[in-house]
């Protein structure tokens, strides 16, 4: 007679086998998902950013652009007249020229008033003489709109105006 018994289960060199490759696979899905969750806020702070420069742009836009001050009827210069403000109340920006170097740290509204959440971010404004097609570069002017991110990163929309006769 046969004395042979059939053993079943696994042996303790197959379970430290299987252990070993499941923490090695799970340290890779933990490792992938942190580094995804590091970069989830990025479209958040791009959509932000290009929002503040859509706005900005929008509002240097909506300015008369012409050769003589809509208030004075003076020759407009480039950059603003002395007392001019984006913010005033009595002299603020009304021509797209007075926006030349302008900055601002921290976001604020046409009437300087702080936008909460925004303290971190910074916009700059170059506005330049510019020629597109058949207008000449004296009639032109090219808005370039920067946006820095609380990250660093930097966005620049730009916009192109056309002098009209007032």
């Amino acid at each position: 007679m046969s004395n042979v018994t059939n053993q079943r289960g696994v042996t303790l060199i197959e379970v430290l086998v299987c252990i070993l490759i499941v923490s090695a696979a799970l340290g890779a899905i933990i490792n992938l998902l942190s580094v995804s969750a590091g970069y989830s806020g990025d479209p958040l702070i791009r959509r932000q950013s290009l929002a503040i420069g859509q706005a900005l742009i929008q509002e240097i836009d909506t300015m008369p652009f012409a050769a003589t001050d809509p208030r004075t009827g003076a020759a407009e210069g480039w950059g603003p007249e002395a007392g001019e403000s984006r913010g005033s109340a009595t002299t603020p920006f009304d021509d797209p020229r007075d926006y030349t170097g302008y900055s601002e740290n921290g976001i604020v509204t046409p009437s300087g008033t702080a936008i909460a959440g925004l303290s971190q971010y910074s916009a700059s404004v170059a506005v330049s003489q510019q020629a597109m097609g058949n207008i000449p570069a004296t009639s032109g002017a090219l808005v370039a709109v920067t946006v820095t991110a609380p990250s660093g990163e930097s966005f620049t929309m730009y916009s192109f105006r056309a002098m009209y006769a007032p």
